[in-house]
């Protein structure tokens, strides 16, 4: 096993942060209701885009009456869907507050009298001069977390005001414990990130797949932290587009990682599993079964274990970096060149 770097000591302070901020996330929705919303777009890039799927999942399932749409940021802007207007919700997000696209999918927003919550670090930045509310978290690694946090709390209170206050009842009860909770999951999951580091250490590519909200983590996984930040070939699969062609690549050292959250999506991740205890002899599964998740309990489970599987896949990047010796802040092109 090699030496993986520690879990930053902010970690559970970072996560904090995020969920003391409750109070905004709630007055900016109330804003929102008063003008009218029945429209909710959540916006970004990368890894601020993919950190949307938990958020879009709740309200797709559960909030009545409100429509809502994930893109990202310059599909925002070209696309230009109907009812950017009064009546709706722009939720655009970016870690530094500057990614242009972002800014400029905010802006377009904002100019067409939309209501709009920008999710960034903390500072002054591009997002946080147009936004009208600014939800942060300090400028740490620690990244990943507080966003999905801020992209529940404005959930939740959508629910509340679309008809499912229950729904949201639960998940709040449970939220003050995520900072423990996923601080735990950073070592519960070493086991399976040593299984998938001996799976990729030498492998040319690899398959990810992810279903329901789980598919975005899969798309973090793969082309954030594989790609990106490993230089790896890797695709990510939509667990329900599995067995429709993807599943023919499959051979006997074909790597296939498979992430499983405790959503109703929750079979169609465990079919790819089945599938793939039978087919390769690389497989690796990150399932939030396995962890412990201590004060998030019965139906709270169900969605939050999604957020604890993206600090899971976080965690797993380490396992891997470690193994292959490649630095994760290491880039070819971003950062560097024009594009």
């Amino acid at each position: 096993m090699s030496e993986i770097i520690p879990v930053p000591d902010d970690f559970e302070a970072c996560v904090q942060h995020a969920l003391d901020q409750n109070d905004k996330a709630r007055a900016i929705v109330a804003q929102a209701v008063e003008k009218g919303v029945d429209k909710v777009f959540l916006v970004g890039c990368g890894g601020s885009h993919f950190g949307t799927y938990p958020a879009f999942d709740l309200l797709d399932r559960y909030a009545r009456g409100l429509s809502v749409q994930r893109l990202t940021s310059a599909e925002f802007t070209s696309r230009d869907p109907q009812g950017i207007d009064e009546t709706a919700l722009v939720v655009p997000a970016s870690h530094s507050g500057n990614t242009p696209e972002t800014v400029a999918a905010a802006e377009f927003a904002k100019e067409r009298g939309a209501t709009v919550a920008v999710i960034a670090r903390e500072g002054d930045s591009g997002l946080s001069r147009v936004g009208d509310v600014h939800l942060d978290y300090p400028d740490t690694i620690s990244i990943t977390e507080p966003k999905l946090v801020h992209n529940e709390q404005i959930a939740l209170a959508l629910l509340e005001a679309f008809g499912a206050e229950d729904r949201a009842a639960t998940l709040r009860a449970a939220l003050p414990a995520l900072p423990k909770a996923l601080r735990l999951v950073k070592d519960e999951v070493a086991i399976a990130g040593e299984r998938i580091a001996d799976v990729l250490e030498d492998s040319p590519l690899s398959y990810v797949v992810g279903a329901g909200p789980a598919y975005g983590m899969a798309k973090m996984m793969a082309w954030c932290y594989f790609q990106e930040m490993q230089w790896m070939n890797s695709a990510a699969i939509n667990g329900g587009d599995f067995f429709h062609g993807p599943f023919e690549m499959i051979l006997e050292e074909t790597p296939l990682i498979a992430l499983l959250a405790e959503d109703s999506s929750r079979p169609l991740g465990e079919r790819v599993v089945t599938f793939g205890q039978k087919y390769t002899s690389k497989l690796g599964v990150v399932d939030t079964k396995e962890f412990s998740l201590p004060g998030i309990e019965g139906q709270a489970r169900e969605d939050l274990s999604v957020i604890a599987l993206m600090s899971a896949e976080r965690r797993v990047l380490d396992h891997v970096a470690a193994r292959r010796g490649h630095d994760t802040s290491v880039r070819r092109y971003m950062y560097k060149v024009q594009y």
